[in-house]
């Protein structure tokens, strides 16, 4: 019941905040030339404005990052996509409707509501994801203040040097006595205290897990480089003249914190006010510093709309309802992989999700089907052929999800649970994993980058990053593709007309062998030659009839047709 005067103090502090921002624009725009102000804002440069708001939005993707790192801390996490989309719709609740608090709230109860996850989990994720924020901002403000004190910013600047009017003594004052009658009215009870226990708690959890803390720190500082950045090229593009850049350096994070605080509209009056104040200091003209603190809030509102029309689309596809995946089929297609199936088998019998294991052999040589049959898998003889073999396989599955690996990657304990949790997603039809090589060269560092780039610009995944699909999804679109190339690309063309598809939060290390063999820059242009071949065109049978022309070795064949 103590909550019940909190829950109907919130349309009052709605209230105030508009009331605030109000004022605060009042005073501000009582301090400048109006004529003037309009004039600086149709004279910008729209070429910096419109990398402002690029700028703004590029934030977004470390900031999710960071949050997505504390849901796999909390056990609340679907999958990156899922997560990066909630970011930019979690950003419209905070602008237009509840300000920080309440939207990592709404966010979360959407993000719950939606994925069938426990609301609990993804609150606790809330506080450690501000807390690795608000590391971020310290390193920002530190190196941000650094570089301004080497660059002679404070050499000449007194107590009187901010010329702070009364009326902004004032206000600041009021808020402080209404924020310190809160705090006694509702003490440990109220919003601010659970956030500081939650921060505390935060800090505890996250001591036990310092990789993913110092990701979650660089990302934070990433977003205060992006959000301050922000503001710069907005003075950029209404500065007609040289800038003290470096010495400007410390103003922007503390505009920013200045503008984060919860007391008004989106930091309406506040941002201006503060900007007008510290930018002034180094000679920037009172309409400029308005007019470009203006111009943070068109970016701001740019990705709000962004994110309000990203929750409409959401929404409607949300709605849909597939059976829940709790079994997964493992079908494994062989040619005479006897030494390699061995550790591949074992791996995935340490996944507890894993009903069956298929092995699906192409006429192997070695003893790769007595491997198989002694490790307890399900063996089925095919015509040679990787495409065919798997169609086999998975037309016999019984799993709800059908996982396609080859016999030489190896997958982690967590990836079965890592794939259910994926598939919560009710638009999510199938994806991959991330991936590193073994025993790889140099060269093939930054595999798992090129596993976001692959799926988020090229919308596919390759079939040594394990391939997971839903079974009935699967047979509707007729199975795997039946092709003497190229099938894994032609499954996720058809697979994407049905729905998503998704990087599960699991990290598959699969044998560097192919690329070794022939040597890493010479595989990768012939990998790059067939997808492009393909893409304009060329059927996988003249495809394979241009290799089979071709003076190369059987296995530079077998790695042009088996891309990654």
């Amino acid at each position: 019941m103590r909550d019940l005067p909190q829950k109907r103090l919130v349309p009052w502090l709605r209230f105030g905040s508009v009331i605030v921002a109000g004022l605060a624009l009042f005073f501000v725009f009582r301090r400048i030339d109006l004529h003037e102000l309009a004039h600086t804002l149709r004279s910008a440069r729209p070429g910096w404005l419109l990398a402002a708001v690029a700028l703004y939005g590029v934030g977004f993707l470390p900031a999710a990052w960071r949050w997505h790192l504390m849901l796999r801390l909390t056990g609340g996490a679907v999958h990156p996509g899922a997560t990066a989309r909630m970011t930019l719709i979690g950003h419209f609740f905070y602008t237009l409707f509840f300000g920080m608090a309440g939207g990592d709230f709404a966010k979360s109860a959407l993000y719950a509501g939606w994925y069938g996850m426990p609301l609990t989990e993804i609150l606790a994720a809330a506080p450690l994801d501000r807390l690795l924020g608000f590391g971020g901002l310290l390193a920002f403000v530190g190196l941000a203040f650094g570089l301004a004190s080497a660059n002679g910013a404070f050499a000449h600047l007194g107590p009187a040097s901010l010329n702070v009017p009364w009326w902004w003594v004032a206000l600041g004052l009021s808020l402080l006595v209404l924020v310190g009658a809160g705090l006694l009215r509702w003490g440990r009870e109220s919003a601010v205290g659970r956030t500081l226990r939650a921060f505390v708690s935060g800090g505890r959890r996250l001591c036990a897990c310092w990789p993913a803390a110092w990701q979650g720190l660089g990302c934070g500082f990433l977003v205060q480089v992006a959000f301050a950045g922000n503001l710069a090229l907005s003075l950029q593009a209404v500065s007609h003249g040289p800038l003290p850049w470096a010495q400007l350096a410390w103003t922007f994070p503390v505009i920013a914190v200045i503008s984060a605080i919860p007391i008004s509209v989106a930091g309406l009056g506040l941002r201006e006010g503060a900007s007008m104040a510290l930018l002034g200091l180094y000679g920037v003209s009172p309409a400029d510093a308005v007019a470009a603190s203006l111009l943070t809030l068109v970016a701001r509102l740019f990705w709000a709309v962004w994110g309000g029309l990203l929750l409409w689309r959401e929404r409607r596809g949300q709605a849909m309802t597939r059976p829940a995946a709790r079994t997964i089929s493992v079908v494994v297609p062989t040619f005479n992989e006897a030494e390699a199936l061995v550790e591949t088998i074992r791996r995935v019998r340490a996944v507890p999700e894993v009903e069956e294991i298929i092995v699906v052999d192409g006429g192997s040589r070695d003893q790769t089907c007595a491997v198989a049959t002694r490790l307890g898998c399900r063996v089925l003889a095919s015509p040679p052929g990787r495409g065919r073999q798997m169609r086999l396989g998975a037309a016999q599955a019984r799993g709800e999800v059908v996982l396609l690996l080859h016999a030489d990657t190896w997958i982690p304990p967590e990836a079965g649970r890592a794939i259910l949790s994926c598939l919560r997603d009710v638009r999510v039809v199938g994806g991959g994993f991330w991936k590193t090589f073994r025993d790889g060269s140099p060269l093939l560092l930054g595999a798992r980058f090129k596993c976001a780039v692959r799926l988020y610009l090229g919308r596919r995944v390759l079939g040594d990053q394990g391939f997971f699909i839903r079974r009935e999804v699967l047979e509707g679109i007729g199975g795997v593709p039946d092709l003497p190339l190229m099938e894994e690309f032609e499954l996720c063309s058809r697979l994407r007309e049905e729905g998503r598809l998704a990087l599960a939060d699991a990290t598959v290390a699969t044998s560097a062998r192919r690329f070794n063999k022939r040597g890493v820059i010479r595989t990768y242009l012939l990998m790059w030659m067939v997808t492009w071949r393909y893409r304009l065109g060329t059927s996988p049978e003249k495809l394979r009839e241009l290799y089979d022309g071709n003076k190369v070795d059987a296995g530079a064949k077998r790695a042009i047709s088996r891309p990654g």
